[in-house]
């Protein structure tokens, strides 16, 4: 099988052909990371971490609609991902404006009854 990015397998539903490219650019970073996150590799969890944040960027910015909606304020499944990362003791080195530092760090953790 021939590998795509990162060693990552390229993301093709067997016999039904590739993914369209807007499906593919919005699976594609959440499993990577979720794939570095497996494999404890920091470094390359933190560079799949700032591609994902980009390719969020990217999409979210495209046009004039989507920049005056509020669903990509947060890029909620590298979030997701980092938090598990963090949680797990793995340093998250990125910064940026679609991964709140407080959401990351847990900041919000005991302030609300359970």
């Amino acid at each position: 099988m021939s590998c795509g990015r990162g060693g990552v397998p390229p993301l093709r539903p067997r016999g039904r052909g590739r993914l369209q490219p807007a499906l593919a650019e919005a699976l594609y970073p959440p499993l990577n990371l979720f794939y570095r996150y497996l494999s404890q590799e920091s470094d390359l969890f933190n560079e799949a971490l700032a591609e994902a944040l980009t390719w969020h960027k990217e999409y979210w910015t495209a046009d004039e609609a989507r920049c005056r909606s509020g669903e990509g304020l947060v890029a909620l499944g590298p979030l997701a991902i980092a938090c598990m990362a963090r949680d797990a003791g793995m340093p998250i080195d990125v910064e940026s404006e679609y991964l709140p530092k407080e959401l990351l760090e847990f900041g919000w953790a005991g302030e609300v009854d359970a």
